[in-house]
C-alpha cells in the first residue's frame, strides 16, 4: 500500500512541478537558516571539556595588593593570582585533584637546532594532566619532587613529537625551551578544551579552545625564561615598570589561575568555605587591601560570566526559528490550496470506498515526500550558509563546518517538517463526508 502511494504522490508531483519547486524551496531556505544557527549554537554550547569541566571550578577572589588598589580596570570577579597564592592553595590539598595553569606561547626545538617550532602551551603548578584528563601515550606526567626542585622536564603533544623529531614517542628526548634544555617525560595526543574557558580575562572575545600543545612545571618555566602569554597584572601606579609581553618576570604580577576539581556538592561547599577562609587572612594580614569576596566558579558560570557564547548567536538562532516557522506557515497554505483543488479526486476516492485514513496517511506521504525533496534541497543551501559564516570576523567562524550529525538531522527535520505542515490540510481534505465532495467537485 506504501508503494502505491508513493507512486501516487509522485504523480502528483509531477502535474504541478512550479508549485512543487515552490514548496521545496520555502522548505529549504527555512531549514538550512536553522541548520546553520543550529551548527554553530552546538559548536558553542556544552562542557568545554566532556566528563571533567562539569566538576572543575576556578577560584576568584580580589587579590590586589597596595600597588593595584586604584584599578580603574577591575570591575569583575579576577581570577589572576599570584604564584605565591596559587602554589598555597594547591598545596594546601584540601581537593583531590587541583592545579594551577596559566597559558604560553614559546618556540621549542631540538638541542641541534635544526628544528623547531612554535607551539601553545600550559604553564602548570600541580598535577595538570590529572586534573584536566589529559590521558598520556607514552611516558609519564612529572612528580611533586620534579615539581618542587624545578627539575626541567616537560609534557609535549604528539604534533610537536612529530614536528621535531618525526615520530610520536620521544620520549627521554631533549627539547630546547628559553634558555634551558627540557627533558621530555610524557607525550599525549593532540588535546584541546571544547571552548575557550582559560585566562578569559585576557582571552575576551575568544570562543573556542585551541591546541595545548605542551604541559611544563611553572618554576622550571620561568627559570628558563618561558613565562605566560599575557603578563596579567602587574600593578598600575608608582614606580612600577612596565612588563614587557610574554616575559618572565613575573614576580610582582598575579598571572595564574587556580583551577579545582571537585566531584561532589559537600566537597564544593567545603572547598568554598577553605577559599574564602584562605582569602579572608591574607586580607587581615594587610596583603590584600581590598574585602576579597572569594568564589568558584563552575566551568559554565565562568564562560557565561565571560560571554564566551555571543549573545548573537542565541539571537541568531531564536530568529532561524522563527524564520523556520514562518516557513511552515506559508507552506502549509500553499499545501491546503493544492490540497483543496483536488477535491473532485478524493471524492471519486471516497465515493470507490477509501476511508479517511487511506486518504490521510496518502497525503502524508506526499507531504513527506516533498519534505525529502525540501532536505535534500536544504543541504547545499546549509553548505552555503556554513561557508558565509566561515568567511565572517567572528571568533567562532572555524566551528561552522558541516558534521554527520548535523546530516542526519537535517533529513530527519525536513521528513517531520513535511509531515507536520501536512497534517492539517491533509486532516481537512479527508473529514467532509463523500456525498459532499462531490457535490463540491
Amino acid at each position: 500500500m506504501f508503494d502505491y502511494y508513493l507512486r501516487l504522490a509522485l504523480r502528483r508531483c509531477r502535474q504541478n512541478l512550479p508549485m512543487v519547486l515552490l514548496l521545496m524551496l520555502t522548505m529549504a531556505v527555512g531549514i538550512a537558516s536553522c541548520m546553520t544557527a543550529m551548527t554553530i549554537f552546538r559548536a558553542l554550547s556544552g562542557a568545554a571539556l566532556p566528563g571533567v569541566s562539569p566538576y572543575l571550578y576556578v577560584a576568584t577572589m580580589d587579590a590586589r595588593e597596595a600597588l593595584d588598589k586604584d584599578d580603574p580596570h577591575y570591575t569583575k570577579p579576577d581570577s589572576l593570582l599570584k604564584l605565591s597564592d596559587a602554589k598555597a592553595l594547591v598545596d594546601a590539598h584540601r581537593a583531590a585533584l587541583q592545579v594551577a595553569l596559566s597559558q604560553s606561547l614559546t618556540q621549542f626545538g631540538t638541542t641541534d637546532g635544526r628544528k623547531s617550532t612554535q607551539a601553545y602551551g600550559l604553564i602548570a603548578y600541580g598535577p595538570a594532566l590529572q586534573t584536566l584528563g589529559v590521558p598520556l601515550r607514552y611516558g609519564r606526567a612529572w612528580t611533586a619532587a620534579e615539581q618542587a626542585s624545578g627539575a626541567p622536564v616537560v609534557v609535549i603533544d604528539t604534533h610537536v613529537a612529530h614536528k621535531l623529531f618525526g615520530k610520536d614517542n620521544v620520549v627521554g628526548r631533549s627539547v630546547t625551551l628559553g634558555k634551558r634544555s627540557f627533558r621530555v617525560i610524557g607525550v599525549y595526543a593532540p588535546w584541546k578544551p571544547r571552548l575557550q574557558i582559560f585566562n578569559l580575562g585576557q582571552n575576551a572575545g575568544s570562543s573556542l579552545g585551541q591546541d595545548e600543545n605542551f604541559f611544563v612545571p611553572a618554576q622550571a618555566s620561568l627559570d628558563a625564561g618561558v613565562g605566560p602569554f599575557s603578563s596579567g597584572e602587574c600593578g598600575k601606579g608608582g614606580d612600577t615598570p612596565m612588563i614587557s609581553f610574554q616575559t618572565a618576570a613575573v614576580a610582582r604580577c598575579r598571572w595564574i589561575e587556580a583551577w579545582v576539581r571537585l566531584d561532589t556538592p559537600a566537597a564544593v561547599a567545603a572547598y568554598r568555605q577553605f577559599l574564602s577562609s584562605y582569602a579572608n587572612a591574607q586580607h587581615d594580614a594587610g596583603r590584600f587591601v581590598y574585602p576579597p569576596h572569594a568564589q568558584l566558579y563552575g566551568t559554565q558560570a565562568w564562560m557565561a560570566l565571560h560571554h564566551v557564547m555571543p549573545d548573537d548567536v542565541n539571537l541568531n538562532l531564536m530568529l532561524a526559528g522563527g524564520f523556520l516557522l514562518l516557513c511552515l506557515v506559508n507552506v502549509a497554505g500553499l499545501l491546503a490550496a493544492r490540497f483543496l483543488r483536488r477535491q473532485s479526486d478524493v471524492a471519486i476516492r471516497r465515493a470507490l470506498g477509501a476511508s479517511k485514513r487511506d486518504v490521510f496517511v496518502q497525503h502524508l506521504v506526499e507531504t513527506g515526500l516533498l519534505g525529502l525533496a525540501g532536505g535534500v534541497l536544504a543541504l547545499p543551501l546549509t553548505w552555503l550558509g556554513l561557508w558565509i559564516v566561515r568567511m565572517q570576523p567572528v571568533s567562532y567562524a572555524r566551528a561552522a563546518h558541516f558534521s554527520p550529525g548535523v546530516f542526519v538531522l537535517l533529513f530527519v527535520l525536513s521528513v517531520a517538517v513535511g509531515l507536520l505542515v501536512g497534517i492539517l490540510p491533509a486532516w481537512r481534505v479527508c473529514r467532509l463526508p463523500p456525498a459532499l465532495q462531490i457535490k463540491i467537485a
